[in-house]
């Protein structure tokens, strides 16, 4: 296997701080290039050797970061070599990695039990280079401020070195009382405590008082340090409402590693909401605008609505071909008002600014007023509103300018989109859930179950029927409103067979 160098193919990877030291052992000329053309594109520096004698002397003498070896080196192989590597007491938990061509589940099982860390095949160069990115990233200094409560001195001491050789900023007490004044006028990403403490606050109190605030001051995570070894009261320090813990003695990789998960989890949570706030921020400022954009939009509109129909229906004699044109513009302008109308419906629900009056209300008198309205539109269709019958007593709650507007998207639609001289029913229970249903079903073609499925969504508009003008937006308006109003909307349908569109109300 040939690899250039500088191949433009490899991933990047980060540079670190500061060099990181790793150890090849191979005889393998070739693979000397390879991992040296790898190690080429980060800060990261390969002592060569060819044998195991010279590895593990200069294991002895010196610290690396990672290690890296072939399966089959002059005298021995890489998994017998880690064996001896893990009786090191500096490189106890140092990476290894074993590069073999010889992918069997055996050699897997028996290196990760010699103490490997990972495994990779000679033939794939990107996964090692992954592998290496991913660590590099976890040897990167850590930023935060971290509240470290400990009361042996020698402990905190060491403690404390070790989070600012990483970058971290270090606020250390013996004393919970002290940590406490401490946690409630200032900002931290993380807090460390014992949980045996002298004084008279402990560790988990400390924790409990945290808890016991709101917002993101209760939330910081908090990584507890103790020697309990049983797991039942290790078990209570979580319903106490620590994140994660590590025990005595500690271990500094182990450590790290624990403290550099909540910190990135933390932040990452906090700017996940920065962003959620801005979002809903600018989604709000967008609803807004076209809320109040209402007037501004219709009003004109509506006067071009009118001077077209004074001119379609005055005095003055017009060609058939201008009597044509206005007719145009009077049925585009219609179709944009209701855009309008539409828009800015959905507008003022998202910004928060629609009127809801839900009171108890006849429903016979809202469904008689829709069906009046709309039998002009049933007549253009060709299509008949059977008879049907509501209890004339039967009240709901709900605001009746809005369940009127829904009637009205769900009866049209029904009739628009129904099939030549088909019927569209109203059909009506009462449930025992203190609901009332209400059902307008057509003779229409029926939806496939990918239409059901999209039906609600803004600008949804059923394909075979795009010779039927809308906005594509009455369903989902209809949905908003039945939301406000504390009911729902729904359907049933089967292709061949119509569709049911079925709302449910509070009952009164």
């Amino acid at each position: 296997m040939t690899v250039k160098k500088n191949s433009t193919h490899l991933p990047t990877v980060s540079k670190l701080s500061s060099p990181m030291k790793v150890l090849v052992i191979d005889h393998s000329t070739l693979f000397h290039e390879m991992l040296t053309n790898i190690f080429s594109n980060i800060d990261m520096t390969p002592v060569f050797f060819d044998n195991a004698k010279q590895c593990l002397a200069a294991l002895k003498s010196e610290q690396f970061d990672c290690i890296c070896l072939s399966m089959y080196i002059e005298d021995g192989d890489g998994i017998s070599l880690t064996h001896d590597i893990r009786e090191l007491e500096n490189h106890k938990h140092t990476p290894i990695l074993l590069l073999t061509s010889d992918e069997s589940n055996e050699v897997y099982q028996r290196a990760l039990s010699s103490g490997v860390t990972e495994v990779f095949s000679k033939q794939d160069v990107i996964q090692l280079i992954n592998f290496i990115q991913r660590f590099t990233v976890q040897q990167q200094p850590i930023t935060g401020r971290v509240l470290y409560v400990e009361d042996t001195l020698s402990q905190q001491r060491l403690v404390t070195e070790i989070f600012t050789n990483k970058g971290l900023t270090v606020d250390a007490f013996t004393s919970a009382e002290e940590a406490w004044h401490s946690y409630v006028h200032n900002d931290y990403d993380l807090v460390v405590t014992d949980i045996i403490l002298k004084g008279m606050m402990t560790g988990m109190a400390l924790t409990n008082r945290i808890r016991r605030l709101g917002g993101e001051k209760g939330d910081v995570p908090i990584l507890a340090i103790t020697a309990f070894d049983d797991a039942s009261r290790r078990i209570e320090l979580f319903y106490l409402g620590i994140s994660d813990y590590v025990k005595k003695p500690i271990l500094e990789e182990e450590l790290l590693a624990r403290v550099r998960h909540l910190i990135k989890g933390k932040q990452f949570y906090i700017e996940s909401l920065k962003q959620k706030q801005r979002a809903e921020a600018a989604d709000i400022a967008k609803s807004e605008f076209i809320a109040h954009m209402n007037h501004e939009l219709r009003t004109p509109m509506t006067a071009i609505l009118g001077f077209t129909s004074l001119i379609v229906h005055g005095e003055q004699e017009l060609t058939d071909d201008q009597k044509e044109n206005m007719e145009h513009i009077q049925h585009a302008s219609e179709h944009l008002l209701e855009l309008i109308n539409d828009i800015t419906n959905i507008s003022k629900i998202e910004a928060g600014v629609i009127d809801i009056n839900i009171k108890a209300e006849f429903l016979s008198n809202i469904v008689d007023t829709t069906v009046s309205r709309l039998a002009p539109l049933a007549q253009k269709y060709g299509i008949e509103i059977e008879p049907y019958k509501i209890p004339n007593a039967m009240q709901v709650r709900v605001d009746p300018l809005r369940l009127h507007q829904v009637l009205i998207n769900l009866m049209s639609n029904a009739i628009k989109y129904n099939s030549k001289n088909g019927t569209v029913q109203i059909l009506c229970k009462s449930g025992n859930n203190g609901f009332v249903r209400l059902g307008v079903k057509d003779s229409g073609e029926g939806l496939t179950a990918e239409e059901q499925e999209n039906i609600f969504k803004p600008f949804n508009r059923l394909s075979q029927n795009l010779e039927i003008e809308g906005t594509g937006l009455g369903l989902v308006i209809c949905n908003r409103f039945m939301t406000l109003m504390d009911g729902k909307i729904d359907l049933k349908s089967k292709k061949g067979h119509g569709s049911t569109f079925w709302i449910e109300m509070p009952s009164a």
